[in-house]
């Protein structure tokens, strides 16, 4: 089993960009989705399924939808922001086989591997990366 996330996975995860439905005003959540478990495609309806399951998952907690993309959103991906800690987040990132999800602390952004290597990049503010 594969004990360590990706080179070039890490390095495409390492420049996202946003684009909120509702723009957090917290000072600490996830950005988490469910879609194409281990980084294989899956078509729309089933990604939409595993997100429909995620939600799922955040009962009444606060959160909102985000896509998560490239910086000219050729490639983006629908995720939740999400009002949890980075330890429950992390077990949802490994219940839906994500390889990595985001953590945001104030104006920082996280990423963080789902694998056991644990590996966590601060990638700057998350606010420079809204569009």
């Amino acid at each position: 089993m594969n004990m360590m996330i990706d080179a070039f996975l890490w390095q495409q995860y390492s420049d996202p960009y946003f684009k909120f439905t509702c723009q957090p005003i917290l000072d600490e959540f996830a950005i988490i989705t469910a879609w194409n478990p281990k980084s294989q495609w899956q078509s729309k309806l089933e990604n939409d399924r595993c997100n429909h399951n995620l939600v799922k998952e955040f009962g009444h907690t606060y959160f909102s939808e985000v896509l998560v993309g490239d910086r000219d959103f050729r490639w983006a991906e629908i995720s939740f922001a999400v009002a949890i800690s980075e330890q429950q987040a992390l077990e949802i990132g490994k219940n839906y086989q994500q390889n990595a999800i985001y953590y945001v602390v104030k104006d920082e952004l996280f990423l963080l591997s789902c694998f056991a290597d644990g590996t966590k990049a601060n990638l700057g503010s998350w606010l420079q990366r809204c569009r």
